[in-house]
């Protein structure tokens, strides 16, 4: 496996030099300026297993989704800081990973296995809303097909519905308040929701939803 880096801070490039060099499981790891040199690596190196790491900071908005058309075969690997919105906005451009820069020691490896058996790597994430109101559960690495391709299908239009207010950010009174269904019933459709998914909380849940590009439905208030 050969790692290639793009980030702007010598000493984490260093870091993850020494994780990987420890760990035994890359040769060489590499520095490139942005993605479009990384792609000319790539195309030059066809044979080769290559997994780009890139800052955030470092990929203006759609670069990420720009490169994984270009190079489908080279997986990306996000790194930011413990923001969910920026870690939705990666994964969703079709970044297979991403890991925090303060936690780059507890998570590297783990993306990497994730990344190169065809999977996507969620972080534990914590984050809080404006209100303070937790959003956001621990979601920990997640294996190669944590949810269903026809997830999509599965779900009926309320749960359509709920799914695409998760999506938004509403917590469970706010959906049962635009949908005038008691908090236990959003409880009910949401537990129906992750097994039609087959994730485990709102995170994924979430990281489902935009891998599967599902359209955003508007809340309508009618009868459960």
């Amino acid at each position: 496996m050969r790692l290639i880096l793009i980030d702007h801070e010598a000493a984490f490039v260093t870091r993850v030099r020494q994780l990987a060099r420890r760990a035994g499981v890359i040769d060489p790891v590499d520095e490139v300026a942005d993605l479009a040199d990384l792609a000319q690596v790539a195309k030059a190196n066809p044979k080769a297993l290559i997994v780009g790491m890139v800052s955030t900071t470092m990929a203006v908005r759609g670069a990420i989704k720009e490169f994984v058309q270009r190079c489908p075969n080279v997986p990306l690997i996000a790194v930011g800081g413990n923001d969910p919105d920026r870690m939705r906005a990666a994964l969703g451009e079709g970044a297979r990973a991403y890991i925090r820069r303060s936690d780059v020691g507890d998570e590297l490896l783990s993306a990497l296995e994730v990344v190169r058996d065809g999977g996507v790597f969620v972080p534990p994430v914590v984050a809080m809303r404006p209100g303070g109101e937790p959003l956001m559960t621990v979601a920990g690495p997640v294996p190669a097909g944590f949810f269903r391709e026809d997830a999509g299908k599965q779900l009926t239009p309320r749960q359509r519905e709920i799914l695409s207010m998760i999506r938004a950010g509403r917590n469970n009174q706010e959906i049962s308040e635009a949908l005038d269904l008691t908090v236990g019933t959003v409880k009910i459709h949401i537990t129906a929701i992750f097994k039609a998914l087959g994730v485990r909380n709102r995170t994924q849940a979430m990281v489902a939803a935009d891998w599967l590009d599902l359209p955003v439905v508007e809340a309508v208030v009618t009868s459960a």
